[in-house]
């Protein structure tokens, strides 16, 4: 394939949270692609494993006087597309906060001046919309790729930012079916949002105890409350939940009420967390739909999870069903605690030949199926097709 130049356009970068878009630039690097980072904003959370040497380039950067100079010199070569532009925004902004203008035009600028060509935006939110006026701006072509509040909980002007993209991506066929309902089935293409297998490996045995370990943030999609409840109901468990979010006090209030076996060990950079699942013996995914819609499609903690060798309990919800397999994968209905402790008193009875053969079948499942160089192969040879 042909090295391509490419900018990633994204809402914050480099949050602690997105770990998949940190592997997925480091993927396509290492398959000689050049690729810059345009983000409105720095990450409240930063990465601390974000590489150092990306060209990143943040919105607010730049004196007013430089934005209103780089919109006059945009208006000049460009005057139909700013027009155009002009009454796309009257119509976005009756679903979501449409950016300036003088915003964007240092950034299609420097797309033009510095030989971008396409952009690639993950979620279907901000991110999308600036880089389908960045697209209309400058004449180089977009991709998205859609996660899942963007799809389920907030789908503003959603078929117009997938409909205006060359190509349409997404981790899971739970949301590839949802988004070909929307557009024709050939521009969506399902791409995994990988690991690499090579730095999620055990360099210890699998301690064969009755640790449970969650990772996620502390939010009504997660299920984690549903995890405290049915930690109550499981003889000399303990459970540790690795994140921090807006339910952390009222977590802490319930396992406190309850004497659940939980430990709430607060957010960790992601050595620490590869730390937590050298220690542990299951990974617990109980996701739920939230009240506003809002879910997870296929989280990147279980993929890792797996590649550890760990065993894996979760609700049968979204895409997770399409990872989490027998032998060494268990699933309960979502938002029921009782099946969520029969699903983790299954796994913790397995006897430990019987957990060790499991352990490997999943990391082996991760290296056909989720391997984050080859996903990523995948999604550029889409891309330069276009």
């Amino acid at each position: 394939m042909r090295r391509m130049r490419l900018l990633f356009v994204l809402d914050q970068w480099p949050e602690l949270s997105e770990t998949f878009v940190v592997n997925e630039l480091e993927a396509l690097r290492r398959q000689g692609h050049v690729v810059r980072v345009q983000a409105a904003r720095p990450a409240p959370r930063p990465n601390p494993q974000a590489p150092g040497d990306v060209d990143v380039e943040l919105l607010g950067d730049g004196s007013a006087w430089r934005r209103w100079r780089d919109l006059l010199w945009l208006a000049a070569r460009s005057p139909r597309a700013c027009a155009a532009d002009l009454a796309g925004r009257r119509r976005w902004r009756r679903e979501e906060w449409v950016r300036p203008l003088r915003m964007l035009a240092g950034p299609a600028r420097r797309i033009r001046t510095q030989g971008d060509e396409h952009l690639h935006a993950h979620f279907a939110g901000g991110a999308a919309l600036d880089a389908l006026r960045l697209s209309a701006l400058t004449g180089r072509p977009y991709s998205v790729t859609a996660h899942a509040y963007d799809i389920f909980a907030s789908p503003r002007n959603l078929r117009e930012k997938l409909t205006g993209a060359s190509a349409v991506f997404s981790g899971c066929e739970y949301n590839v079916e949802r988004l070909r309902r929307m557009v024709p089935a050939a521009h969506v293409h399902e791409v995994v949002m990988g690991v690499d297998a090579n730095a999620f490996q055990r360099d210890r045995p699998l301690p064969q105890g009755r640790t449970v370990l969650a990772v996620g943030r502390l939010v009504e999609k997660k299920g984690f409350e549903v995890l405290v409840d049915a930690a109550g109901l499981i003889d000399g468990v303990t459970v540790q939940i690795v994140g921090d979010g807006p339910l952390r006090d009222r977590m802490a209030s319930r396992i406190a009420a309850s004497g659940a076996p939980v430990q709430l060990l607060g957010s960790r950079p992601p050595a620490g967390v590869l730390a937590a699942m050298q220690e542990a013996d299951v990974l617990a995914m109980p996701c739920v739909v939230a009240r506003d819609g809002d879910r997870d499609s296929m989280p990147v903690v279980v993929k890792e999870a797996m590649a550890m060798e760990l065993l894996v309990v979760a609700s049968d919800e979204v895409g997770l069903p399409e990872c989490v397999l027998a032998p060494w994968g268990f699933l309960a209905a979502p938002g029921d605690a009782q099946a969520l402790a029969a699903a983790l008193r299954s796994a913790l009875a397995l006897a430990p030949g019987d957990r060790r053969a499991a352990g490997a079948a999943g990391r082996a499942w991760v290296r056909e199926h989720a391997e984050v160089d080859r996903e990523t192969a995948a999604m550029a040879a889409v891309i330069a097709r276009r």
